[in-house]
């Protein structure tokens, strides 16, 4: 906060990591698509430039020229997730957060982007999004950083635990009662032929 001088932290587990995205960490300030009209906010034009507030005293680029990293932030709609993230990734966005409709809520969406390579992709709820992208409007400076959320792998790892030992189960009880019944044929064919004989 300029004003006050003061930073403000926030920690929240609501986002969606897109289906081709790599499920991995990027950290970065934010940037947000230049121009005033909401259009401009959905990053579907392939010259799209973007405002990223950098802290005060903050570094600029490198001395090698690369400039520090940054996340896109851009609304949902205008265009695919793919041409969002394309014309991010052209102006080395480190990362892209796509902030759902309004009327959508706190709700996220899955996300299919072939062929945008080793950019992280998440979605993230209109509130969220907001909240993100008020402050950067004003001027500034947002850091966020993106990681797997610790709540949504220990679902997906119990969801495929209980998944992978409800088959072994019943292969289990399939192949047991197959056995039970050739063993219960062979015995009455033995018990037949025994009784035939005699």
């Amino acid at each position: 906060e300029p004003l006050s001088n003061r930073t403000v932290r926030g920690n929240t587990e609501s986002g969606r990591y897109g289906d081709s995205s790599p499920k991995e960490s990027a950290q970065g300030l934010v940037g947000i698509p230049r121009g005033a009209s909401p259009r401009h906010m959905e990053g579907c034009a392939a010259d799209t430039d973007y405002d990223v507030p950098l802290p005060p005293g903050g570094r600029g680029p490198s001395p090698e020229g690369d400039p520090p990293p940054w996340i896109a932030l851009v609304a949902r709609g205008g265009c695919t997730f793919k041409d969002k993230v394309t014309n991010a990734a052209r102006k080395r966005a480190a990362a892209v957060v796509i902030y759902n409709e309004a009327r959508f809520g706190n709700s996220t969406v899955s996300m299919s982007h072939l062929g945008t390579g080793n950019t992280v992709v998440i979605m993230v709820g209109y509130p969220k999004g907001i909240e993100i992208l008020e402050p950067v409007r004003r001027g500034i400076p947002v850091k966020m950083t993106i990681v797997v959320g610790t709540r949504h792998v220990q679902e997906y790892i119990s969801g495929q635990s209980v998944v992978f030992v409800a088959i072994a189960f019943i292969t289990m009880m399939i192949i047991s009662l197959a056995w039970l019944i050739f063993y219960y044929i062979q015995r009455f064919l033995y018990t037949g032929s025994q009784f035939g004989s005699q």
